[in-house]
């Protein structure tokens, strides 16, 4: 009997929606300025958002976070990087 190998990387779905709430960047945008967690799936990982400046690109958090109308937002630092997924922030604690 062979034996199927399984991998622990998730899959993405049709709709472009990965495992534990990751969106596919190719399917999926957030609002612009919303702050999120942005990867490149190859082990880097950031806060950043998406920005419109001469053209649509990511943005990266130059470290300063805080809270505003209930949501963690970040000040963003225009880049283009690499970004391939992207997930919602949580709610802060007592927002």
């Amino acid at each position: 009997m062979t034996k199927v190998k399984t991998t622990t990387k998730a899959a993405i779905s049709s709709n472009g929606v990965l495992g534990e709430g990751w969106l596919d960047a190719n399917v999926h945008l957030p609002d612009e300025l919303e702050t999120v967690f942005i990867s490149n799936g190859k082990g880097w990982t950031s806060i950043g958002c998406l920005v419109y400046s001469e053209g649509w690109h990511w943005a990266e958090s130059n470290g300063v976070i805080y809270e505003k109308k209930g949501n963690i937002v970040a000040e963003c630092e225009s880049d283009d990087l690499d970004v391939k997924y992207w997930h919602k922030l949580p709610k802060p604690p007592f927002a």
